[in-house]
């Protein structure tokens, strides 16, 4: 498949386009086509110099990513994802969308702050054509070691959407990456239980010294 990751130049678009550069090609995409050159390049030499097979990572603008895309990736901030999308519209047709997005402020502590909607990706999907597919996930995965090839990831990814087949994709995504485990977590509507976890997770770190909390549901 084409993957085209919005915010790929950031720290958890860098560990998705290092994680599946193996079996797909990896459309790395910015605003600034030039930023996104070099981080292509960046992550492609990180491979290479693992002796890691490569599909293909190549940076472009965010226009030209989406219309050759089988998937998109949203990993940009709550407070721009929706003016994005409505400038990009006409470049969506009937990709599947996975959205990381978490609508949250800061006030010493982080809160969960939904839209009318009820969660980012209910309000994504509203915005976006309906022969797109939305699918929520990986909310609550660590950029950081994300991005550090030699670790193994023992957690537990949910993931939401309304299309099975959208779904299923993600999921095998997913099960791409070593130790990650996916679950179905029902459709689009239950992405709220699993986005207000990321702003939990962080205070619960901050309160007790921790740091890349994940989740495992044992």
């Amino acid at each position: 498949m084409k993957i085209a990751i919005l915010g790929g130049t950031g720290s958890i678009g860098e560990g998705f386009a290092l994680r599946w550069a193996g079996k797909h090609d990896i459309l790395v995409c910015s605003r600034e086509i030039d930023k996104a050159v070099n981080a292509a390049e960046e992550y492609t030499n990180i491979l290479l110099y693992r002796g890691m097979q490569c599909c293909g990572i190549t940076g472009c603008g965010n226009e030209k990513a989406i219309g050759e895309a089988d998937v998109v990736v949203l990993s940009v901030p709550y407070k721009g994802v929706i003016s994005l999308l409505k400038k990009l519209l006409p470049c969506f047709k009937d990709q599947i969308v996975i959205s990381l997005v978490v609508p949250m402020t800061k006030n010493g502590l982080f809160k969960y702050t939904p839209p009318a909607q009820g969660s980012a990706a209910l309000e994504i999907q509203e915005i976006l054509p309906k022969t797109v597919k939305v699918v929520s996930s990986y909310h609550n995965v660590s950029a950081r070691k994300l991005a550090k090839l030699e670790l193994s990831l023992d957690y537990d990814v949910v993931v939401c959407g309304d299309d099975e087949n959208a779904k299923q994709t993600v999921m095998e995504l997913t099960r791409e990456i070593k130790s990650l485990r996916p679950l179905d977590g029902g459709g689009l509507a239950s992405s709220y239980m699993i986005e207000s976890l990321t702003p939990f997770l962080i205070n619960l770190a901050i309160r007790n010294g921790l740091s890349d909390l994940g989740v495992k549901f044992v």
